[in-house]
């Protein structure tokens, strides 16, 4: 089952053909969380969704836990607004209890220009050289977009991620495209913030770039 919308975001992949879209993004998948035989760390997507846009003003963007991740990976993005596509997956986490599965993310792509010029670039394989660890919740966001007028808890954890964490529970995490939460973090600006439920432990992110070294496109993962 593939829910993929068409992208959105600085022009660049609005107005491209949704096939070319979906094609990518199944493309990615099989680079980066092949499907048995092949070994792979990562859960393989069983659908593509269009969560949003993610908006950038001058920051660089992590995929992280707040309070759990230590010395986060990160990534420039240019300022604008960004379609962001989820791979999702489903999962049962009490086998006496196969009712109660639920969805959790384990890719999130972000395209930067149009499919084919994507397709025909380098795609990137280092990844991360160390651990960036992520638990049940992990925060798409830009490292400026937190201001001061949010607060932490004790343990360093923003209030929106609270929120965000008691309104997926109340809707239910077996409800896929309404898993995850977008926080408006502020209203001058538009910068945001995605939260999506995962069920892996570490993150690690692959940039796809031209023969100058621009970057056409963000894939990060979860892995364990």
């Amino acid at each position: 089952m593939i829910g993929v919308a068409g992208g959105t975001g600085n022009g660049r992949t609005e107005g491209h053909d949704p096939m070319d879209v979906e094609r990518l993004l199944w493309r990615l998948a099989d680079k980066y969380a092949p499907a048995p035989p092949a070994r792979s760390s990562t859960v393989r997507p069983e659908w593509f969704d269009h969560a949003g846009d993610l908006v950038v003003v001058n920051g660089r963007v992590t995929w992280e836990t707040p309070s759990h991740t230590e010395g986060g990976f990160t990534h420039g993005l240019p300022a604008g607004s960004h379609p962001v596509y989820v791979g999702s997956h489903a999962t049962i986490p009490d086998a006496w209890n196969p009712d109660a599965f639920r969805y959790s993310v384990s890719m999130v792509v972000i395209p930067l220009a149009e499919p084919a010029r994507i397709e025909a670039a380098k795609w990137g394989t280092d990844g991360y050289d160390d651990i960036h660890m992520i638990e049940d919740f992990a925060v798409l966001w830009a490292e400026e977009a937190l201001y001061p007028g949010h607060h932490f808890d004790d343990d360093h954890v923003p209030d929106f991620l609270h929120r965000a964490r008691d309104d997926i529970a109340a809707r239910g995490r077996h409800h896929r495209r309404a898993g995850w939460v977008e926080a408006l973090l502020d209203r001058d600006t538009g910068a945001n913030a995605f939260v999506f439920p995962v069920d892996s432990e570490n993150v690690t992110g692959f940039e796809i770039v031209d023969d100058d070294e621009n970057l056409l496109c963000l894939v990060l993962r979860t892995y364990d």
